[in-house]
């Protein structure tokens, strides 16, 4: 799989502009993917694959009529696109990835990645074989706050500014978005065509388990990206509990320091989101905000006793997560980045955990 090693200003498909197409103009392809593409000099959008006719409509205003088509088959088979973004339903994103991938296509695609382990390394497997760039939408870890929080979190470990690491917990009690998202197109009908969906489970996991593993593959991968971001070494999981509906609490540890992950549905009427990392003389916090606050960065804060800092704040950069993503994709594809944010074998890695998560959870019933 490239890692986007191209030098800086030549495209690694070898064009002078990345050719994008786009399969799915629903809500997310209208707010978190289209326009920032739509907007990059270095970018074409050369097609969107929508079938649902009041979408079609407003995509056409905003691409023009020839450039909406409406099947993905049919952009996949073009030679004049040479990256997707997929923004579709959850269960189709597995088969149109594997999809995309075999027609030679570099992806981003939303998360969660697959259902299974094993379908997302199906997925990773199928890009490597062909040297594709492939990255799953964990877009909160484009957020600057969330950069920042890592920077200054690695400083900590570094320096010993606050002695030893005792612990940390990672949080998301959010049911729904809590601002209104920006504007967009709702569909006026529903959908025509069917894509191929995988299994939405493992095989092992009961029936009465299902309906919370995929809320919670849709919810919390997102935090179990980021709990491996701030620790991707030596860490195992110790146990995990979902005793009632609509709550998973799994206690994990990275080396000698426990770490606890809480998810919830918790509908407070504002987005509770974060980490926070205690030190044996302060802490460091990060609070997320909600993925459609879109003049919003996650914030990060300092506790240091020895130094008389209580809240401090720590400064990050600005943008919107969503663009941020968009832009770095296209920086790898054209040789200026290193790295995604979220590199599809880092997304297995997330998948493998929350998998041994739920393999617990089931084992306990």
């Amino acid at each position: 799989m490239q890692d986007g090693n191209a030098s800086a200003g030549e495209s690694s498909m070898g064009s002078a502009r990345v050719r994008l197409g786009l399969i799915g103009g629903g809500m997310m392809a209208q707010i978190g993917h289209l326009p920032f593409y739509r907007d990059d000099p270095r970018v074409e959008v050369v097609a969107v694959a929508e079938e649902r006719p009041s979408l079609q409509a407003a995509l056409a205003e905003r691409l023009g009529a020839d450039r909406v088509v409406d099947h993905h088959e049919t952009l996949l088979a073009r030679g004049d696109i040479d990256a997707v973004v997929i923004s579709a339903p959850r269960p189709a994103t597995g088969p149109l990835t594997l999809a995309a991938l075999e027609a030679g296509k570099h992806v981003l695609a939303e998360k969660p990645m697959a259902h299974t382990a094993a379908q997302a390394r199906r997925l990773v497997e199928a890009a490597e074989a062909r040297d594709l760039i492939y990255v799953v939408g964990y877009m909160k870890l484009a957020d600057p706050g969330v950069e920042a929080a890592r920077e200054a979190f690695a400083e900590l470990l570094r320096s010993g500014r606050l002695g030893r690491l005792l612990s940390a917990r990672f949080y998301d009690h959010s049911k729904s978005y809590a601002v209104t998202p920006p504007s967009h197109v709702r569909p006026a009908e529903s959908r025509t065509v069917r894509f191929e969906e995988w299994p939405l489970a493992p095989d092992w996991l009961s029936e009465r388990h299902r309906a919370g593993y995929a809320w919670f593959l849709n919810a919390a991968s997102h935090d179990v990206s980021l709990l491996r971001a701030f620790f991707p070494d030596r860490l195992r999981l110790v146990g995990a509990s979902s005793p009632g509906e609509g709550a998973v609490c799994a206690l994990l540890a990275a080396g000698p320091v426990p770490l606890i992950l809480e998810v919830s549905k918790t509908e407070a009427g504002r987005w509770l989101e974060g980490a926070d990392f205690q030190f044996e003389g302060g802490r460091l916090t990060l609070s997320i905000p909600s993925p459609m606050a879109v003049d919003e960065v996650a914030r990060v804060r300092i506790d240091d006793r020895a130094a008389g800092l209580l809240d401090a704040p720590v400064p990050s950069g600005q943008g919107w997560s969503f663009a941020r993503q968009a832009k770095a994709f296209i920086d790898v594809l054209t040789g200026e980045r290193e790295a995604p944010h979220a590199p599809a074998k880092e997304a297995l890695a997330d998948m493998e955990l929350c998998e041994a998560i739920w393999r617990q959870i089931e084992d306990q019933a």
